[in-house]
């Protein structure tokens, strides 16, 4: 539980019970030093601190040091934040550079203040720059959906899948069956149609009783892309790893992936062997205003 109380600088201003999500301020008539009335509620997200304009909001979650002042100047402005979303690519082609140390934790320091529902904050990272072990999940990759592949154009076995899936999710991995088998060629003859040769995997995991653990996986890590992506750094979202821990063990027991955790997000991540200086039209939004 969260203990907070306030400095006498308080000028009583009531913004940290305005910002509150959790309602754990009250302040009567708008009038007096707030109380905290749902301590219980408090889901430290820290923003009855970051919103004090006179610091004297005390909470126990947040000891000294811990509350800093943005440099409004390192914002990036309107322009250059929808440049840089623009220009962010898939990257699938990588230098034999490895990506050094500092450089993974400046990403994963991206991939850290993403949200999280409820604020838990409970996303945790696996690192994988080892060749043999990448390897190795390569192998495991294209050996589960090889057999996918083969259970599911036996009748008998599709019934059992229809059984254990939705319609959606079945019909998907059907409509996906001709890609299984690319892979599996392409592996066969020595390519590595799973991690593109990427010196470096990160995967992101998390209970499975977390609130929206996916979500908060594919956040973290879209973060860590546009992270990766200013710092000359690029990469894509491995959806076939992701895939292949959901239904097998493999990968976790490899990586030591605790047993009531699922891996919900990967990110593949190198120095681009090559550069695109330029940025593809989207197709029109398609928004309906109310």
């Amino acid at each position: 539980m969260a203990l907070i109380t306030f400095h006498d600088t308080c000028t009583q201003c009531g913004t940290c019970v305005a910002a509150c999500p959790a309602g754990v301020f009250t302040q009567e008539n708008g009038v007096g030093t707030p109380e905290v009335a749902q301590e219980a509620s408090c889901i430290a997200c820290g923003h009855c601190a970051a919103v004090c304009p006179v610091d004297a909001v005390v909470h126990s979650e947040f000891p000294e040091g811990t509350v800093l002042p943005i440099d409004m100047d390192a914002i990036p402005t309107q322009t250059q934040t929808l440049e840089l979303l623009r220009s962010r690519r898939s990257v699938r082609v990588f230098s034999d550079k490895p990506v050094l140390r500092e450089e993974l934790e400046r990403v994963l320091e991206a991939a850290r203040v993403a949200p999280t529902a409820h604020n838990l904050q409970e996303v945790q990272y696996v690192v994988v720059q080892n060749r043999a072990t990448l390897d190795v999940i390569n192998k495991i990759v294209v050996r589960y959906f090889s057999t996918v592949a083969k259970q599911l154009r036996n009748p008998l076995l599709r019934r059992l899948y229809r059984l254990a899936m939705t319609k959606t999710e079945l019909d998907g991995i059907i409509h996906m069956l001709p890609d299984f088998d690319i892979i599996a060629e392409k592996y066969a003859a020595g390519y590595d149609p799973i991690l593109r040769h990427a010196p470096c995997l990160i995967l992101a995991h998390s209970a499975r009783t977390a609130n929206f653990p996916e979500t908060n996986a594919a956040l973290a890590l879209h973060n860590a892309t546009l992270m990766a992506h200013s710092m000359g750094l690029g990469g894509f979202l491995t959806g076939y790893v992701v895939g292949a821990c959901k239904r097998s063990r493999a990968i976790p027991d490899l990586l030591a992936i605790p047993h009531d955790h699922g891996v919900y997000a990967g990110l593949a991540l190198g120095h681009p062997d090559i550069f695109y200086p330029k940025w593809i039209q989207r197709k029109p939004i398609q928004v309906a205003w109310k």
